[in-house]
């Protein structure tokens, strides 16, 4: 069956193609009620659906945004994927959604197709590896470094959670719990903010005058995770708390304990961040750093506009609230 077009509408509804796009767009120009309502009923009849490539061609908006994150499964940027459509529906917009599957390569694939196909803006969401990434200049539409600030180099805008503040206030929480020793689980990646949030307990470990050499570093595959979690606790240097720089291994480290036949928070307290739902339903209930997932998409989202308005908007810094549960000795 041959798709109905927009000429097609104009005949059926007794007016002309361009009154037709005034009737999709709400302008440029006014269209009377009457006949606005024979367009409407005649793009019904002919189940008539815009083109949106072609719209995007001939506008200056596509009301479509550009998302690249590293793993839409896992489940800080699963929730994060979500506010970000969120925010953009209320504004009229969509998400076209791209993973990068932790690789730059693929990351800037991605951001290049998706700027291609005319998106109104993107937002990006750096992979915690080394390796060149995509950067503003290099994409021909505007550009917001969301939850990973901008590479060296961009002047493009990030909007980031404060996580070296975060890694200090959920390890200073801890030790005001008395635990002496304290280690950190954390990723590879020697900045981002997984590193800046390990920096936030060294920081805090130190102010304590306590000692700052039992970090694990672990990498992106969970089986191997779990296994180098297993082997710290099994080991001699086993801390009695822990402070996991994200809530996927700190939700590892529940289940290995577990495994292990250790109770939390007896025998072992445990803290994550990312401020995730899964964190309230783990057992014991996981204590957590986050913000709002809706207010940092928003901030993302707000951001972008801003930028698509031809101003310079600055890096915005969330503040990092402390959920605490019973994962660290808290009722």
């Amino acid at each position: 069956m041959q798709r109905a077009t927009r000429d097609d509408v104009a005949r059926l509804a007794g007016t002309s193609p361009a009154v037709v796009s005034y009737v999709l767009n709400n302008g440029p120009r006014p269209v009377a009620p009457a006949t606005r309502a024979r367009v409407e009923q005649a793009i019904a009849e002919l189940g008539y659906r815009p083109n949106l490539v072609a719209r995007a061609l001939r506008s200056t908006r596509s009301n479509v945004l550009g998302l690249v994150v590293p793993d839409s499964s896992e489940g800080y940027f699963t929730q994060l994927t979500h506010a970000v459509e969120r925010a953009a529906f209320a504004r009229g917009s969509l998400v076209l959604l791209g993973n990068s599957a932790f690789s730059r390569e693929q990351e800037l694939r991605y951001a290049e197709s998706l700027a291609n196909m005319r998106v109104d803006g993107l937002l990006l969401v750096r992979a915690e590896i080394a390796g060149a990434a995509a950067t503003h200049s290099t994409l021909d539409v505007p550009v917001v470094y969301l939850h990973h600030r901008a590479p060296s180099g961009s002047a493009a805008p990030s909007v980031v959670l404060d996580n070296k503040a975060g890694g200090r206030l959920t390890t200073e929480h801890l030790l005001g719990h008395g635990y002496r020793e304290i280690g950190c689980l954390t990723g590879t990646a020697r900045s981002g903010p997984v590193a800046d949030r390990a920096r936030g307990w060294t920081e805090a470990m130190r102010a304590a005058k306590r000692s700052t050499g039992n970090v694990v570093r672990t990498g992106l595959d969970r089986h191997a995770a779990r296994a180098d979690i297993r082997r710290w606790l099994q080991s001699p240097e086993r801390p009695r708390a822990i402070m996991a720089t994200a809530d996927g291994l700190a939700l590892d480290t529940l289940t290995v304990a577990a495994e292990l036949g250790l109770s939390v928070p007896k025998d072992l307290a445990v803290i994550g961040f990312g401020g995730t739902d899964a964190a309230a339903h783990s057992w014991p209930a996981l204590s957590t750093a986050g913000h709002s997932f809706d207010d940092f998409a928003d901030a993302a989202v707000s951001t972008l506009d801003e930028l698509r308005e031809n101003t310079q908007p600055e890096d915005r810094v969330l503040d990092v609230h402390l959920t605490a549960r019973a994962s660290c000795g808290c009722e």
